[in-house]
C-alpha cells in the first residue's frame, strides 16, 4: 500500500474529486491551509513519485494531474491497516471501543 501523508492526502482528495485537475486549481482549493504554491507543487511531486498521481496532459507550463490509485481501494486498505494495528483486524472490537468511549 502506498503511504500518503496527511498533507498529501488533502491534495489527493482534490484530485480524486476533480478526476483531472491543474495545479492552479489545487492551490486555490487548499488556500485555507496557507500553503504557498511551492509547498503544493512539492506535495504533488511526492504523489507522482509514489505513483499515486499521474500527468495526463500539459498546456504550456501547466500540467493536468489525474489519480492513479482508486479512492475507495485506498480507504479500504487504510481502514484495514488501522483495524489491524489497533483492533486485531476486528470491526466489532472497534465498534465496542467507540460505544465504550461514548459512555465516558
Amino acid at each position: 500500500m502506498i503511504k500518503i501523508s496527511d498533507s498529501e492526502l488533502e491534495v489527493m482528495k482534490i484530485i480524486w474529486k476533480e478526476k483531472a485537475v491543474k495545479s492552479k486549481k489545487i492551490i486555490e482549493q487548499v488556500k485555507d491551509f496557507n500553503w504557498n504554491h511551492n509547498t503544493v507543487r512539492t506535495l504533488i511531486n511526492r504523489l507522482i513519485q509514489k505513483k499515486a498521481v499521474g500527468i495526463s496532459g500539459k498546456n504550456g507550463k501547466e500540467y493536468t494531474f489525474i489519480p492513479l490509485i482508486d479512492e475507495e481501494k485506498y480507504k479500504l486498505e487504510t481502514t484495514k491497516k488501522f483495524l489491524g494495528t489497533f483492533f486485531h483486524g476486528s470491526v466489532l472490537e472497534f465498534l465496542k471501543f467507540l460505544i465504550d468511549y461514548d459512555k465516558k
